[in-house]
């Protein structure tokens, strides 16, 4: 992303802001954008508590709820990458008491770690247990003491049903697996080595100097009121979190830390891990959805957005990210129910990004190509190749290096686009990109020592100008 991007729309964040303050009569909004590794802006607006009109900012904390689950997932991931699980294991492997439950639909044995992480193992939403209203969660104990009347509802597969109680029984297994408290695991193995000090799971420290208050909407006037506070207890790793637009940002950010190699110290999962959590697992039919390993990804228009948000007592939140452009948006209110968070989120997105496409297209100016810039080497592998029963493709040099292009965009190709890379092999090129990635070109000479064609995917293209 350009940072002038987030400058030049900032009268219309402003507006979209203050415009979602007075339309969902919020108390409070502060919102955080990412670009790479950087908080590169954040605001507040409205009142973190209204009594005493203290302004939101960065360091503001509030109940993040469901966006906990994706510290959950990650910590799965972690003990799976240490071999302790497999993300098909049933959960009963890990928790015996589990084979007490109801299987209604389906059966238990399908109730695996990777269908809880993407909401289709079928379980109820919540244990058949006091909860939300009665303002006191279950305890773990209670959760298992309680298998006998919780139900898988609907067949495995079949829908996505989303269960807080499969993301809390999650944290049951970290919790068995590493003979220490969930909240524990995870502040030691991702929140300390991210360096995200306000976050915390108890109301307790830092918490408390820097909590916002939370508010619930009020039927018959404008004021809200003051919403209470109930602890999560046995359904912590499912929305217990408090956390702050700066510490989520580092979390934002680590999600753009794909190529950082194996789990080390800040990376607090291998790339490869991480790429594969953002992979969808479930596609809604319409495609204009999917479910990865912990977060939602998001279709709108040509973008795609991971996220996920949060709603609690008092507290309504998102965080959202684009990958390709390594932006995110974290926007956090102290009112619930509402649902301003995640459409501010995708809304500031959106308009930096059209921003940053609008920059990028005044931008760019032709410039001709440099007399000579081919490598004398690299010439002779030039022009126009052909495979039976008729697949063109272009050999250019373009941009520095030898790329794959289709001489007829509106045409039939097999491999461009794509980049040839030289090898320490003459005549043996990599691709990458494309239909070919990772494989090898390979060409071959004539009796003259001309090239005369190349081979890749099972074709043979021939050399015609």
């Amino acid at each position: 992303m350009n940072d002038e991007a987030v400058s030049s729309v900032m009268p219309q964040l402003d507006r979209l802001f203050l415009g979602w303050l007075e339309k969902a009569r919020l108390p409070g909004l502060a919102v955080g954008i990412v670009s790479g590794q950087d908080l590169v802006w954040s605001g507040g607006y409205g009142y973190a508590d209204i009594g005493s009109r203290r302004k939101p900012d960065a360091l503001t904390i509030s109940r993040v709820a469901s966006i906990t689950k994706t510290f959950t997932a990650a910590a799965i991931l972690q003990l799976r990458d240490e071999g302790l699980l497999t993300l098909e294991d049933p959960l009963v492997l890990h928790i015996p008491e589990f084979s007490g439950a109801d299987p209604r639909a389906g059966t238990l044995e399908d109730v695996s770690i990777k269908r809880m992480l993407t909401h289709r193992a079928g379980l109820v939403t919540e244990p058949p247990l006091p909860g939300w209203d009665a303002l006191k969660f279950p305890s773990m104990k209670e959760i298992v003491n309680a298998f006998p009347d919780t139900a898988v509802a609907i067949p495995q597969d079949s829908a996505f049903k989303y269960s807080n109680l499969a993301f809390a029984l999650l944290g049951e297994v970290i919790a068995r697996l590493k003979g220490q408290p969930y909240a524990q695991y995870v502040k030691e193995n991702v929140f300390e080595p991210l360096d995200m000090t306000y976050s915390d799971f108890e109301p307790t420290g830092v918490v408390l100097q820097h909590l916002a208050a939370g508010y619930s909407p009020s039927d018959h006037q404008d004021m809200p009121v003051n919403a209470p506070y109930a602890h999560m207890r046995g359904m912590t790793a499912a929305a217990q979190l408090h956390s702050n637009v700066t510490d989520l940002a580092k979390w934002v950010s680590f999600q753009f830390r794909v190529d950082g190699g194996l789990r080390r110290g800040a990376q607090v999962l291998d790339g490869r891990t991480l790429e594969e959590m953002h992979r969808p697992v479930y596609v809604e039919q319409d495609w204009s959805a999917g479910q990865a390993l912990g977060w939602r990804a998001t279709r709108i228009g040509d973008r795609v957005y991971h996220g996920h948000g949060g709603g609690i007592h008092g507290f309504a939140s998102h965080i959202a990210f684009n990958k390709p452009s390594k932006t995110g948006a974290i926007v956090l209110t102290n009112m619930w129910p509402a649902t301003a968070a995640v459409q501010v989120a995708h809304a500031v997105l959106e308009l930096i990004l059209d921003a940053d496409a609008e920059a990028a297209r005044n931008a760019c100016q032709p410039v001709p190509p440099p007399v000579g810039a081919v490598p004398d080497n690299l010439a002779q592998y030039l022009g126009r190749y052909r495979a039976e029963p008729g697949v063109p493709v272009l050999i250019e040099y373009r941009g520095g290096a030898l790329r794959f292009v289709n001489p007829d965009p509106s045409g039939y190709t097999l491999h461009a686009p794509a980049t040839l890379e030289t090898t320490a092999e003459v005549d043996i090129m990599v691709v990458r990109g494309g239909r070919g990635a990772g494989e090898y070109a390979m060409f071959a000479r004539d009796e003259a020592g001309q090239v005369a064609s190349f081979s890749l995917g099972g074709f043979v293209f021939r050399k015609l100008r």
